[in-house]
């Protein structure tokens, strides 16, 4: 196991630590409004975030749960929605957290990241609201700022504990990860807008959209194709996507 160096301690230390502080502001500021949707929401997060799969030239994995943390982050208060981020990429990583410190220390990051990740969705989504931007595109906003938050982090962490090209390992998980961040905006928008039904009722629908997607994914990657995947690439190991769970060595 490569030992973290100092400065890659440091930085760790504060990405978690500003997750932290995200995430308790967002509780002593508590606002809940539905309780209802807020579970249902809670639910279907934690079961999108099981749903994950390996990517080629990626040391972690793609969890199909974006989509549910852009609706929670625009439908939500902010305290309701870093709590249900962070609650959902701990059990995102339940199995790494069984095994040895390492991944410990991976989970906390990866939990402290996404909690950052969302708490950029919500500022994003607040300002484009303020300034007049239409729901979608508002939504699209939060979006962004969400993959740009959480793949910089990644990006950044495996600079400093790894020696990998910053601007490589982001452009590699970019090229993989960006359709995935763009359709999940676009669910995100079409769910949040129909505001004619449920909140949780049009979440629910998702499910099995969102398992498709895992299952072409799974299929994709795990097949013929992934095989083929060149050994320099391999030596690019990066990512978490939203509820991914970066794995630091």
């Amino acid at each position: 196991m490569q030992k973290f160096s100092l400065i890659s301690k440091v930085f760790i230390a504060v990405v978690v630590m500003t997750g932290a502080a995200m995430l308790v502001n967002g509780l002593l500021h508590w606002k809940s409004g539905q309780p209802i949707e807020v579970f249902a929401l809670l639910i279907m997060t934690l079961i999108a975030s099981r749903l994950k799969v390996k990517l080629p030239g990626i040391n972690g994995s793609l969890s199909v749960n974006v989509p549910y943390l852009l609706v929670v982050a625009v439908r939500l208060s902010a305290g309701e929605a870093l709590a249900i981020a962070a609650l959902a990429s701990l059990v995102q990583s339940i199995p790494a957290l069984l095994k040895i410190r390492a991944t410990v220390i991976q989970a906390i990051f990866s939990s402290a990241a996404i909690t950052n990740s969302v708490a950029a969705a919500i500022f994003a989504f607040n300002l484009a609201s303020i300034h007049g931007v239409l729901g979608p595109l508002s939504v699209s906003a939060a979006g962004a700022a969400f993959f740009l938050a959480n793949t910089v982090q990644i990006a950044l962490v495996l600079w400093l504990a790894e020696g990998h090209n910053p601007f490589n390992a982001w452009l590699r998980m970019a090229r993989l990860s960006a359709p995935y961040y763009v359709l999940s905006a676009a669910v995100a928008a079409v769910v949040c807008s129909a505001v004619q039904f449920a909140i949780w009722g049009e979440a629910l629908a998702l499910l099995p959209l969102m398992y498709s997607i895992y299952a072409s994914y799974r299929l994709y990657f795990g097949g013929p194709v992934a095989l083929q995947e060149p050994a320099a690439a391999k030596a690019i190991r990066a990512h978490a996507v939203s509820a991914t769970s970066a794995t630091l060595k």
